[in-house]
């Protein structure tokens, strides 16, 4: 179930403002698997199509100022159904898994009991240090923008840009869950960094 306290309807109908739309990729194998697919560049599969095609018609209407995509297939092919044409960002990329890549998390705790990329990064991937970095650089470059800005990503960065933006430490991340070809929409209140919906999943 989404969190938010109004109906999607009552946001996507409100006048323009800034905001950032934040949507994570529709299904691929691996994320149907519980596979950490970091830069493996793999496609949506039929039911990954469907959910970003479901996804579209709730955005169809709304006008971006911005849109920025990941390099990957899977943000650029959510993207691209959704009937948008993205500009790329390296920031978007997902977390570099590094020796995790593949691997589900029971596979990973057989090794290294309650592991978790929030709080333990990944081996000869990004630390948790880098990964927040990254969404803090990718948050500077926004905040020079206006309107609504589409950022089309992956779940784990997803997340930790979200701790990024609300100045949470980056562990909180873990407390987040995102489902495939979900929308999120981050603004303000009374001048601060709001959560305003998480996780909407049509």
């Amino acid at each position: 179930m989404p969190f938010c306290w109004i109906t999607i309807g009552e946001i996507l109908k409100k006048p323009s403002e800034r905001e950032i739309y934040l949507i994570r990729h529709g299904e691929t194998e691996w994320s149907r698997d519980g596979k950490h697919t970091g830069l493996t560049d793999i496609p949506l599969t039929e039911k990954g199509e469907r959910e970003a095609a479901a996804l579209g018609r709730h955005i169809e209407k709304l006008t971006f100022d911005h849109l920025f995509s990941s390099p990957l297939k899977r943000a650029k092919e959510t993207c691209f159904i959704c009937g948008l044409e993205p500009q790329i960002d390296n920031d978007l990329l997902e977390w570099n898994y590094g020796a995790y890549e593949g691997l589900t998390t029971a596979e990973i705790h057989k090794t290294v009991p309650g592991w978790n990329i929030f709080t333990h990064g990944a081996p000869g991937g990004e630390t948790t240090e880098a990964v927040a970095k990254r969404g803090k650089r990718l948050l500077k470059k926004l905040e020079g923008l206006e309107g609504k800005i589409a950022l089309f990503t992956s779940g784990h960065f997803s997340r930790a840009f979200l701790t990024c933006y609300l100045n949470l430490p980056i562990e909180n991340g873990r407390q987040f869950i995102l489902s495939t070809a979900s929308l999120s929409i981050l603004g303000y209140e009374h001048g601060m960094h709001a959560l305003k919906l998480w996780n909407f999943n049509p």
